[in-house]
């Protein structure tokens, strides 16, 4: 019984370009999260410590580049790998369900 290894593809390297373009988007979406939680919070009668409310603001943008960051790297890692079990054919993706 021969046991068959697939090679990696080469020209599929992992761009880590693409990661901190992912990094950037992630904080971004999250700033603007942090900025409706901002509004929302200065509306509020809450009286809340302004050093408190900058970490609460700088978790949720850190946790917005974090989720990109492991978003980007694990479709790359999952794009270049060779073992059939990632390559398993799900024939209802992409389409709708009815």
């Amino acid at each position: 019984m021969a046991i068959h290894k697939p090679e990696v593809d080469q020209s599929k390297s992992f761009s880590g370009m693409r990661v901190l373009i992912a990094v950037a988007v992630g904080c971004a979406m999250a700033a603007s999260v942090a900025f409706f939680l901002k509004v929302l919070i200065d509306n509020s009668p809450a009286e809340i410590d302004v050093r408190r409310l900058r970490l609460f603001y700088l978790m949720v943008i850190t946790s917005g580049g974090i989720s990109g960051l492991a978003i980007e790297t694990m479709r790359q890692l999952q794009e270049q790998a060779t073992d059939p079990r990632y390559r398993a054919t799900n024939p209802y993706r992409g389409r709708l369900r009815r």
